[in-house]
């Protein structure tokens, strides 16, 4: 065996409780209250009075409620701002490529000298 188990195992070994430790324990679980004195305690709480439960549970539905309209309305934001993105590089983009298309043409007109270049850009 090595130390750590020598040590566990003298750790572990069987000892004589002290004297009036079986009196002592029992004095205190005479003491505290049982379980299920305290689950009867707890199902015999009752709210004041039904309006006031009716409040929580209305307050409750409103808070869900706010939440999910704050929610789908930041959805409906982010979706908005994504479709505006994509409009402006959609017109990024064509801007571009006429841009593209007019320096090709004038490239190529300088390249055969046929046409007399203009000024587009």
């Amino acid at each position: 065996m090595n130390e750590i188990d020598q040590q566990l195992k003298r750790a572990l070994r069987r000892c004589e409780p002290p004297e009036g430790f079986a009196d002592r324990v029992l004095a205190r679980v005479d003491k505290e209250p049982s379980l299920a004195a305290t689950r009867a305690a707890w199902m015999l709480w009752r709210w004041p009075s039904s309006s006031l439960r009716w409040a929580a549970v209305a307050a409750l539905v409103a808070a869900a409620a706010t939440g999910i309209g704050y929610q789908v309305r930041e959805q409906h934001r982010e979706k908005a701002e994504g479709l505006a993105a994509k409009q402006q590089v959609m017109l990024a983009l064509r801007i571009t490529g006429s841009k593209l298309r007019v320096a090709k043409e004038r490239v190529k007109a300088v390249e055969t000298g046929t046409q007399k270049v203009e000024n587009t850009l």
